[in-house]
């Protein structure tokens, strides 16, 4: 068995037995076993032939750790926060499409199955991240995995089709190259964040190797719609970075496009120039056919043509192209398989999401800056709610801005950030708490008479 198989079965098996007496761990582990797809590796063989699946295993024991341990809440904090209950709404309403969708198609039932878990992780990971060191533990995973798929793609893994990385990366969720992009680029801001939050050279040193793994895995793709979020994501950083740490932030972006503009090849400027002269570009072209197809399956199917059956639908709109093609476009998408009440609670869930998370960097009465113990044998981290707000409303956007050129809908990584969005909001809760300050809608003589030890989720400032 191959070192790094041992390594991996140490990492796994040690995750599962932490996930049972801290929940947040075994986050963490699934957040790792999402980006890895053990399962798919040269050295996954014995992955493989376990039998074992991995991503579920992992949710199993982090449900039943949270069932044992039963994380508590600060005062204010949700299990059911505004962002999730939309999100079990569309899935429920997806859910429902099925029964007038054609189940011949296969890609219907998968993505049905593929949605319920989901929503039952995003569960669990609302409930378990609810303190500081929980959601740096998960965003470090994030990045660690982010780290792998541009060490893989540096590396040479995958296939290389006219110049460009096409497949062969990671998981089924980094399957393309553009769905490898989108990731890529959405988990930027949480690098950059990681980076100015750093407590140590090192930990800076490695943000800076995620970063650069990042962008030339973005460069290798050769992805247009990477474009389109990268400039999003700078909109978003420039207007929102804090107020202290603006120069600083704004200097951060600038050496890291130049970093990007130092790794781009010929091929890659050549590939960004078509975006100028799309017309003549057959495949922008069959994204604007694909897109009002989509349109024309909406007025003609209001309520959805069904989960899943875009591809299989597509060529009743389009005469004149018998191919079965994506919409490439995931609000598109969203319209055209479920509908009017579909698209309208898609684009609620993210717009409550961003608003949220902007409210949170308005809080006056909650320290922003604290240092977290991420758990025995690992280091303390510094959590600023501050930097983490703005890097998830850039890493959504981003990841929406992008997914305007390519099908996202349904992407873990996604909803992932939805539910550390969310998670965000009950952290910001727990250090109200251990201040010994009131949460939203409790009264301060609630807390009279209550030692700050007695508080939940009591930690204390560097």
């Amino acid at each position: 068995m191959p070192l790094t198989a041992i390594a991996f079965w140490l990492l796994y098996v040690g995750g599962l037995c932490a996930a049972l007496v801290y929940p947040a761990a075994g986050v963490a582990l699934y957040i790792l076993v999402y980006h890895l797809h053990p399962e798919a590796q040269w050295w996954g063989d014995s992955v493989a032939a376990s039998g074992i699946r991995t991503s579920f295993t992992v949710a199993a024991f982090t449900a039943l750790g949270a069932l044992l341990r039963r994380p508590r809440s600060a005062r204010g904090a949700k299990q059911f926060p505004a962002p999730y209950v939309l999100m079990l709404a569309l899935v429920a309403y997806a859910l429902l499409t099925v029964t007038w969708a054609d189940l011949t198609w296969p890609d219907t039932l998968a993505t049905a199955e593929k949605i319920v878990k989901m929503a039952i992780f995003v569960f669990i990971l609302i409930r378990c991240v609810r303190k500081p060191e929980h959601y740096c533990l998960a965003l470090l995973a994030w990045i660690v995995g982010v780290t792998f798929l541009g060490y893989q793609a540096w590396g040479g893994v995958g296939v290389r089709m006219s110049g460009r990385l096409a497949i062969g990366v990671g998981g089924p969720d980094f399957a393309e190259s553009s769905e490898l992009a989108v990731h890529m680029v959405a988990s930027l801001p949480l690098v950059g964040a990681m980076f100015f939050t750093s407590r140590t050279w090192l930990g800076r040193g490695f943000a800076l190797l995620a970063g650069a793994l990042a962008v030339n895995a973005t460069i290798l793709t050769r992805t247009r719609n990477a474009l389109f979020g990268l400039a999003a994501i700078t909109a978003v950083a420039v207007l929102q970075l804090p107020k202290r740490q603006r120069l600083k932030g704004c200097l951060g972006i600038l050496a890291g496009y130049l970093l990007a503009v130092q790794l781009a090849d010929p091929g890659w400027w050549e590939r960004m120039k078509t975006i100028l002269d799309y017309q003549q570009n057959a495949s922008a072209m069959q994204r604007i056919t694909y897109w009002k197809a989509a349109v024309d399956m909406a007025v003609h199917n209001p309520a959805g043509i069904g989960l899943g059956q875009f591809q299989l639908r597509v060529q009743d709109y389009t005469p004149e192209d018998r191919s079965r093609h994506s919409a490439h476009n995931t609000l598109m998408t969203c319209l055209a398989e479920l509908g009017i009440p579909g698209a309208f609670m898609f684009v609620a869930l993210v717009v409550i999401s961003l608003w949220r998370l902007n409210k949170l960097r308005r809080w006056k009465d909650v320290p922003t800056e604290v240092v977290a113990h991420l758990g025995p044998g690992l280091p303390r981290v510094r959590f600023h709610l501050d930097w983490y707000a703005m890097a998830l409303q850039a890493a959504l956007v981003g990841y929406l801005a992008c997914g305007m050129f390519t099908t996202r809908l349904w992407a873990e990584g996604f909803w992932i950030l939805v539910g550390l969005a969310c998670s965000l909001n009950n952290v910001a809760h727990e250090l109200r708490a251990a201040a010994g300050r009131p949460a939203e809608g409790v009264r301060a003589s609630d807390l009279q008479g209550l030692s700050p030890e007695a508080l939940p989720g009591a930690c204390s400032a560097p």
